[in-house]
């Protein structure tokens, strides 16, 4: 059985948060300043080095940190709780923005975006299936 990667969205990426976390350790000011920080990483081959990327300029940029999760949620809640900052989906994150439980950090800098793929084991695809998709793919590129 052979799967089948179809790519249907991307998902914009930015770095959060909590403003007492800020006020306690400050703001950074570049990325570079991110090496001294609680950083609140995913576990994978570059776990400590975070792309981030400002009108045609990219840097990848050393991080560390005491938390390595490879729970999105679970990143975020942390993020929330003032434990670090976080690179987190723009769609994930809007209420705790809305709420003041975080905030953008570095504004002018992105993080790489996420794809987002729907696995098939064929081309051939139920129509229920393929609306469900085209669904996802009109949503998800509106947030």
């Amino acid at each position: 059985m052979r799967d089948l990667r179809l790519q249907f969205a991307e998902l914009g990426v930015q770095l959060y948060a909590s403003p007492r976390y800020l006020d306690m350790l400050g703001e950074p000011r570049h990325p570079t300043d991110l090496a001294q920080h609680e950083c609140l990483r995913r576990p994978g081959p570059k776990s400590d080095i975070w792309t981030v990327q400002r009108e045609g300029e990219t840097l990848d940029v050393a991080v560390g940190g005491r938390f390595l999760l490879n729970n999105v949620v679970m990143i975020q809640r942390l993020a929330a709780l003032d434990m670090g900052i976080a690179v987190l989906a723009e769609g994930i994150v809007t209420n705790d923005v809305a709420q003041g439980r975080l905030r953008r950090v570095l504004p002018q800098w992105q993080a790489t975006p996420v794809p987002v793929y729907a696995m098939t084991e064929t081309r051939l695809l139920p129509a229920k299936t393929q609306r469900f998709i085209d669904f996802l793919r009109e949503h998800l590129s509106s947030t």
